[in-house]
């Protein structure tokens, strides 16, 4: 039994100097990566890091977080952020978000984000540029917030991204917001009126994402790999009585700009022409001739108010048959 006690002791010892080694490591390797931020001319300020998760866990965290990226005027700033990996493998990454508010800053957009149990599981490989092999983001209530008014707001959020493959800029994308909430601005943009729903019934998205390049740790000292293929395997969302459904494939070029065809399926096309029309996709002169040409694709079909429509892209311009919708946004990730 003396033995046995001894031997528990000695592993516990070795343990013990494991986990303060490791953890200072990993202190060390965060100040390090802010200084080299620093020396590139970024802003990258941490007040305080302390050591936590003792035995299992290397546990970081931080206090009043402000980072900006002078290249692309993007900048973030929090509270309090931790940082958690298993003491066994440092590649699990678990990044736990604070409930204060996050401000986040880029040069068309100035906006807080609040969010309740919000944590992000990074999977990364093994090797010195730590490749992205997953990440999941769950958390509950969550909004958007502008000096203009709310932009958006759910009660739950549930991403998923995942590599295809090791080394392949490939990546399968899952997203489902739960009870999503457009705020005043976006209502306002679509002319809806006070007794529209409040909340999607249904915010879902499945696609596979082409980046010019891997998300590694590039993706943070550099800049963003952007997408170039777009796979849209299926889209829903329900809003009252307007109901999509989407598939299609699109490319994107350097600048941004859109090309391919997206099929859907809509519900109500009448109250999403009048959505369209009032965020300034439909010219007023145009409306007469779409209102005519949609209720004729319906009555082909036997409908009345549903449609399957194909939107065309080309070099960031949708149409709709002759129909022109005006610009698609540009696709570029800061």
């Amino acid at each position: 039994m003396g033995k046995l006690i001894g031997i528990v002791v000695f592993f516990a010892i070795i343990w013990c100097g494991w986990w303060a080694v490791a953890s200072t490591g990993m202190q060390r390797g965060i100040a390090r990566w802010l200084d080299v931020r620093r020396n590139l001319g970024w802003q990258a300020d941490v007040s305080s890091m302390e050591k936590m998760g003792f035995p299992m866990r290397l546990h970081t965290r931080m206090k009043d977080i402000a980072v900006a990226d002078p290249t692309t005027g993007v900048a973030v700033g929090m509270d309090q952020m931790d940082i958690s990996v298993p003491t066994y493998w440092p590649g699990y990454v678990t990044v736990a978000l604070p409930q204060t508010p996050i401000t986040l800053a880029s040069p068309n957009l100035r906006a807080s984000v609040t969010a309740t149990a919000a944590v992000a599981d990074l999977r990364l490989r093994p090797g010195r540029s730590l490749q992205l092999q997953s990440l999941g983001l769950k958390g509950g209530d969550w909004s958007v917030d502008t000096a203009a008014g709310s932009l958006v707001g759910a009660n739950g959020i549930d991403l998923n991204m995942a590599q295809q493959a090791a080394d392949i800029p490939v990546y399968d994308m899952r997203v489902n917001a739960v009870d999503l909430v457009p705020g005043q601005l976006p209502r306002s943009f679509l002319g809806l009126s006070d007794d529209w729903p409040v909340a999607f019934d249904t915010f879902t998205a499945d696609m596979t994402v082409t980046f010019d390049r891997l998300w590694d740790r590039r993706a943070l000292e550099r800049s963003r790999p952007q997408p170039r293929v777009i796979d849209i395997k299926l889209a829903q969302f329900i809003w009252g009585e307007v109901e999509l459904r989407g598939t299609g494939n699109l490319t994107v070029d350097e600048e941004g700009l859109a090309s391919g065809t997206v099929t859907m399926k809509a519900e109500n096309w009448p109250t999403i022409l009048d959505m369209v029309g009032n965020a300034g996709y439909l010219p007023a002169n145009m409306r007469p001739q779409a209102e005519q040409m949609l209720k004729g694709l319906a009555q082909m079909n036997g409908q009345t108010t549903g449609l399957d429509l194909t939107i065309t892209l080309q070099a960031g311009r949708m149409s709709m048959g002759f129909l022109p919708l005006g610009r698609a946004p540009r696709i570029i990730l800061r």
